[in-house]
């Protein structure tokens, strides 16, 4: 036997007294897939008898999803990139190809444009959207009548369609690793990929007379489903995303899940667990036995005096009873043993070990348990996440390729210029002390400003334009208040001009207002006239002396003091508008 052969270990070749068995021929190596194809199929088990599993692997993939950077020298190819982005839930997409990706190795994926189908007449050659034609279908063959009024063909119609430029009619598709077929050359490393269409999808494109996936399934799968082959993706607008294979391993062009090479551990996991069944079956209920209790006395021995079935009955009547009324009391008339048998799963149960075999399960797939158990100490957060994005360093770097992808694929179907789309570097992004480093640089001018803008994913000439516009709607603002203060000048100016023309001559040696107030008498039309005197006198004063006159004139007449109120008002408005009149004038220039 040579010597590099497994079995060769531990004594293999001596005599079977001197013989071990093999450490490494255990049970778990009786069930480990050994094809691409099983080890697909074996994780998309172990992913779903696994939740921690599963969400391990989420809070990876979306660990490493920041913001988007978008650099195009066209602003508004620029803004058409986003909307893009945006209609295609790249947060989302990129979420679903990493958990592809940590899960099964492999990511495959197309953006697909969108299409109007049309049903060409053979005959005519008139092509009709197939939302305006009648038309039966079965098996990937549609039949219809021309709606030309010339032309009288009933039969099979051709199917055509057409591309469609609109961004919500864009799709990205994940494809299922386990479907997807590739040609694979070892020494190039090019590929050939194809989907091998499953049954279950031809039978239900295939419907006859459905309305609905003839209208929405691509022709090159009708077509593909009619020759019974498998459809060859286009290498412009496909794209594979895989994990690092160890190079003694050949998988014709596949990556190996991560998760077969913790095979051994799920698999002690999975045994643990279903122990742990077994004991929630069993042991968590107690079995509970009531029999007839003993007595040395023969003479008073209820075995001897008793039927069998007769005590038995009697004990359910009474077990009945206790569960109708537990506060009942019971009657029995010699001891009776009661027993409870199991109940102690919780000193059965392998919790420990099973929490045991979830870490050493994290360990492997390079997740800090901190991190998944969200139990981070602030003084090892910094370097363990270093250590964490280090090792998986590589989900960053497929996430750019696929956004790259999908930046080239959308910028040829809606005719845009060339545009680089990537993630903020994670370590960039969190890095504190980078922050504040790069910030004082900043504030010492020693380094341009663009390189703190992009830490926080600020575009600087974005955000300069922004600050130019806001200092022009600061200053167009200043500018209106400046405008309307001077305006507001020039009508106090106004109304005082008015006033000070307008304010009559005192006689020397003539009393107070408030004493001519008193001279008065006469008709209706003198107190009026009065009224409008006083006024007059009144109205160029400032405020405090006219409300200690107004105050006279009503303890002396309160009719009169009712009439020079009106009177002051009156003169006020009319002052205001002739004040707002005169400023808007001279605010309009003169005239030619």
């Amino acid at each position: 036997m040579a010597s590099d052969d497994p079995q060769a270990f531990f004594g293999a070749g001596r005599s079977d007294k001197d013989r071990y068995t093999n450490p490494f021929y255990n049970i778990p190596l009786q069930y480990m897939p050994q094809s691409i194809e099983g080890m697909l199929l074996w994780t998309e088990h172990l992913l779903f008898r696994n939740g921690f599993f599963k969400q391990a692997i989420n809070r990876v993939a979306n660990y490493f999803i920041t913001n988007i950077v978008i650099e195009c020298d066209d602003e508004a190819a620029k803004g058409k990139y986003q909307e893009a982005l945006e209609v295609l839930h790249w947060r989302q997409a990129l979420g679903v190809a990493g958990q592809n990706l940590l899960t099964f190795g492999n990511e495959f994926t197309t953006v697909n444009q969108g299409f109007t189908r049309h049903l060409t007449c053979p005959k005519c050659r008139k092509t009709t959207n197939i939302d305006k034609i009648k038309f039966t279908f079965d098996k990937g063959i549609y039949m219809s009548s021309c709606i030309s009024k010339s032309c009288n063909y009933s039969g099979k119609f051709k199917c055509d369609d057409m591309p469609s430029r609109a961004v919500e009619d864009i799709h990205l598709v994940h494809w299922p690793a386990k479907e997807i077929k590739i040609r694979h050359e070892d020494t190039t490393g090019q590929s050939e990929f194809f989907w091998d269409i499953p049954q279950t999808y031809i039978k239900k494109v295939t419907s006859k007379n459905d309305k609905f996936f003839p209208r929405k399934t691509p022709a090159v799968i009708y077509e593909c489903i009619q020759k019974k082959a498998m459809m060859a993706f286009n290498p412009k607008n496909f794209l594979h995303l895989k994990l690092d294979n160890p190079t003694t391993i050949r998988t014709d062009g596949k990556a190996i899940p991560p998760a077969m090479f913790m095979f051994e551990d799920f698999f002690m996991l999975q045994t643990l667990k279903r122990y742990n069944e077994v004991i929630c079956f069993e042991d968590i209920s107690p079995f509970r036995v009531v029999s007839m209790s003993s007595d040395p006395n023969p003479a008073v021995n209820p075995f001897l005096h008793q039927n069998g079935g007769v005590w038995a009955a009697a004990v359910d009547d009474m077990i009945t009873e206790h569960r109708r009324d537990p506060g009942a009391y019971h009657k029995f008339p010699f001891p009776l043993n009661y027993q409870q048998l199991g109940g102690d799963a919780s000193k059965l149960v392998p919790t420990e070990l099973i929490e045991k075999a979830k870490h050493d399960i994290l360990n492997a797939l390079n997740i800090p348990v901190e991190m998944f158990e969200m139990t981070f100490q602030q003084q090892a957060a910094g370097p363990m996440l270093r250590m964490f994005e280090n090792a998986w360093s590589t989900v960053p770097i497929n996430y750019n390729r696929l956004l790259s992808h999908i930046g080239k694929v959308v910028g040829s179907i809606l005719g845009l210029p060339e545009a680089k789309i990537s993630l903020i570097p994670i370590t960039f992004s969190d890095d504190i002390e980078r922050k504040q480093v790069i910030g004082q640089l900043v504030s010492a001018n020693s380094i341009a400003r663009s390189e703190l803008l992009k830490l926080y994913n600020f575009d600087f000439e974005d955000q300069l334009r922004k600050k130019r516009e806001e200092e022009r709607i600061a200053k167009d603002i200043d500018e209106e208040e400046k405008e309307r203060d001077a305006v507001a000048n020039i009508e106090n100016q106004n109304i005082m001009s008015v006033l000070q023309g307008n304010q009559p001559a005192q006689a020397p040696g003539q009393g107070g207002i408030a004493q001519q107030a008193g001279a008065g008498g006469g008709t209706p039309q003198d107190a009026l006239e009065r009224a409008q005197q006083l006024a007059q006198q009144l109205f160029p004063l400032d405020g405090a002396q006219r409300r200690t006159e107004l105050q006279q004139i009503k303890a002396q007449d309160q009719d009169l003091w009712a009439s020079v109120k009106a009177q002051l008002e009156q003169m006020t408005s009319q002052a205001g508008s002739q004040g707002v009149q005169g400023a808007k004038q001279q605010a309009a220039g003169p005239t030619q």
